[in-house]
């Protein structure tokens, strides 16, 4: 019997140690522009401002003309363009050895500035249609409908896999590249050279009016 009880013990504290993990602040709304909003795992939506605490696993999304800079204690950095969402699906971080991971989903318009933490592992954008890699660096990811774009702006390495056809994958490792992935079973397209006129578009979308 006390056996027992003292595994029973030991797993309720591992569940309320996850508990504790989902809930711990990972970073911090910068900067929003009109309605951007927070999707709880409760489904209750709260309106977000700048110096909103950031929380693992929760859904930030914007409306028509709703913007928003996210800074996470690595370092990294998002910008959410209007009509768009990101959720922090996994984020973990070792100051001291500046490791960790990061995962994120993201419909819409994305931009991401990698901290310590893409330096040695590439951060993870998944989309309705494909996962976007990026290393040591930044991109700008855009969803419309089912087809999926990455800008690889600047890093070590950028890559994209269709989420129904692994072996099309693309890597990249010289900037100024876009490429596009028009639904999940479909090839990477050519990469195409990154245009002035396209960024500033990208770039136009993520600022605030």
């Amino acid at each position: 019997m006390m056996k027992l009880l003292k595994i029973s013990i030991f797993i309720l504290a591992l569940l309320l140690a996850q508990f504790s993990a989902a809930k711990e602040e990972i970073g911090v709304a910068s900067a929003v522009n009109k309605n951007t909003t927070d999707l709880t795992l409760e489904e209750e939506r709260k309106l977000v401002q700048a110096g909103y605490k950031i929380i693992q696993n929760h859904t930030l999304e914007t409306d028509a003309i709703g913007r928003a800079a996210l800074l996470l204690i690595d370092g990294t950095s998002f910008s959410i363009g209007p009509n768009s969402s990101v959720t922090l699906d996994k984020f973990i971080y070792n100051p001291e050895t500046a490791e960790g991971s990061l995962e994120v989903s993201s419909r819409g318009l994305l931009r991401l500035v990698g901290g310590k933490v893409t330096k040695k592992r590439p951060a993870l954008i998944r989309t309705n249609s494909a996962t976007v890699g990026i290393r040591g660096g930044i991109t700008i990811v855009q969803t419309q409908g089912l087809s999926t774009s990455a800008a690889f702006v600047y890093g070590d390495e950028l890559t994209m896999t269709p989420n129904q056809n692994s072996s099309a994958a693309t890597s990249l490792i010289e900037n100024g590249f876009v490429v596009t992935v028009e639904d999940p079973t479909d090839e990477v397209s050519e990469p195409q050279q990154l245009s002035e006129t396209f960024l500033a578009e990208l770039q136009k979308g993520l600022e605030a009016r």
